[in-house]
């Protein structure tokens, strides 16, 4: 196997590309602006082996991220402005490409060997690292192999969404009474939560709605809650992104806090006598909903954008929840200094989504841990992790905060929903109450009386 370089490629030979199929993918997209969706839903730009392929396929992705038709021009103008115009040899390689004229109606299936060939290349760089870390004198096997399987593990996944399940059965569930109540009254969607949606008027479409908490508040459980509520009460597609947890776990999870059972004794198939029943009948609602689920979502802002527009076209949207936003990737990460910066791309991709989808957003979010160091810990709008871009962006911050997490002789239900920031309304904060065991969430007037000790599931 030689390093010897093909100069029609600028690659080295003995690295698996199809230049052909790259050439292929480009001119499509450059002809044919409409495959856009479908292609960035299969491609990365790290999946193109030729370096030139990349930046014009980059430059592609900024202009569909800053709003711009993807078209021949509007992708030279980014290349221009990015100074790899030149690199990439100028406006005639752009013109030579759309003089080839790129094969539409296969373009999905070139798309596909240049994933093939892209997956292969990184099969190669795993494998290097699996060598270089077995030789070390420090090896030890055990660990190697746990990497190695990791790393194969993950090339092994699909980034195109396509985990996604659908629960929905078309089968509308009633509303109760409450919530129709609550509906009439409210210009966006209900969160299920009276105290939110008398301060918030609902969720409404364009919005960017931040959920942020510290680790073991609960953010996940009142992010699904949420979730379920919204599918239940307009039958219409509530996608959950979680990059956490996995399809069984929030189903589990669903399926506690709509029956009250116990959630490690639901997982240990430790079912209380006489809740068989109970169970059954939940689970047959459960599968009713229109939630969707997708516990492997593609991992850039550009990837959830090109799924989100695909579920769109199947119908309405009520909202999409994302578990959570320090998980994900932005698409200009190669480019950028900072974690920060990158948290800010992403935050500003949401809120383009939301507004483009008229659908609101919920993300989850970590707040710092520096947090931990103060004696107050109840957070506050400066807590929020990696990038202050989340508060510009939002149109409402909310914040969930319990006391028994640091404090044990407060009751463990306790808990404080803080509506920290919204642009069109007030602040305040809803009181409720946190049933651990369950994962499930409520709201009541009721004083809290504990006089401290127990266990705590968080």
């Amino acid at each position: 196997m030689t390093r010897e370089t093909d100069p029609k490629s600028a690659v080295p030979r003995y690295l698996p590309v199809d230049v052909e199929a790259e050439l292929s993918v480009l001119s499509a997209l450059l002809t044919t602006p409409e495959l856009f969706l479908d292609i960035t839903s299969m491609l990365n730009a790290d999946d193109f082996g030729v370096s030139n392929h990349q930046d014009i396929y980059r430059a592609a992705l900024l202009c569909d991220q800053n709003g711009q038709p993807v078209d021949a021009i509007t992708i030279a103008d980014t290349l221009r402005r990015t100074k790899k115009l030149v690199k990439i040899g100028g406006q005639k390689t752009i013109d030579t490409l759309i003089e080839r004229g790129g094969a539409v109606d296969n373009v999905m299936h070139h798309a596909a060997i240049v994933l093939d060939k892209s997956k292969l290349r990184k099969l190669l760089t795993v494998g290097r690292s699996i060598a270089g870390s077995a030789i070390s004198p420090e090896a030890e096997a055990s660990k190697v192999l746990a990497e190695a399987e990791s790393q194969v593990f993950q090339l092994g996944k699909e980034r195109t969404g396509g985990s996604m399940l659908d629960m929905n059965q078309a089968v509308p569930l009633l509303l109760d009474s409450l919530a129709k109540a609550q509906s009439s009254s409210l210009v966006g969607v209900s969160t299920g939560m009276h105290g939110l949606d008398k301060i918030t008027g609902g969720l409404q479409g364009g919005q960017l709605v931040i959920l942020a908490a510290r680790p073991a508040m609960g953010k996940s459980a009142l992010g699904v809650q949420i979730a379920r509520h919204i599918a239940e009460t307009t039958q219409s597609y509530v996608p959950v992104l979680s990059y956490e947890m996995g399809t069984v776990e929030i189903a589990t999870r669903m399926l506690a806090t709509a029956t009250g059972c116990d959630l490690l004794r639901l997982k240990g198939g430790d079912l209380p006598e006489g809740m068989e029943r109970k169970i059954a009948v939940a689970a047959n609602e459960l599968r009713s909903l229109s939630v969707l689920i997708d516990d492997s979502p593609p991992e850039t802002i550009g990837g959830v954008r090109s799924a989100m527009r695909r579920l769109a076209r199947r119908g309405p949207i009520g909202a999409i929840v994302i578990d959570y936003l320090q998980l994900m990737s932005g698409e200009t990460r190669f480019m950028q200094d900072s974690r920060n910066q990158e948290v800010s791309e992403i935050s500003r991709g949401l809120k383009r989504l939301a507004t483009e989808l008229n659908v609101p957003i919920i993300a989850l979010s970590q707040l710092n841990r520096q947090l931990e160091q103060r004696q107050n810990k109840r957070p506050g709008l400066s807590d929020l992790r990696e990038s202050g871009s989340l508060e510009q962006d939002a149109n409402i911050v909310l914040f969930l905060y319990r006391e028994h997490v640091y404090n044990p002789s407060v009751h463990p239900e306790k808990t404080e929903l803080i509506v920290a920031k919204q642009r069109n309304g007030p602040l305040g904060t809803i009181r409720l109450r946190f049933e651990g065991s369950c994962t499930r969430f409520s709201e009541d007037s009721t004083p809290f009386a504990y006089t401290g000790g127990g266990n705590l599931f968080r």
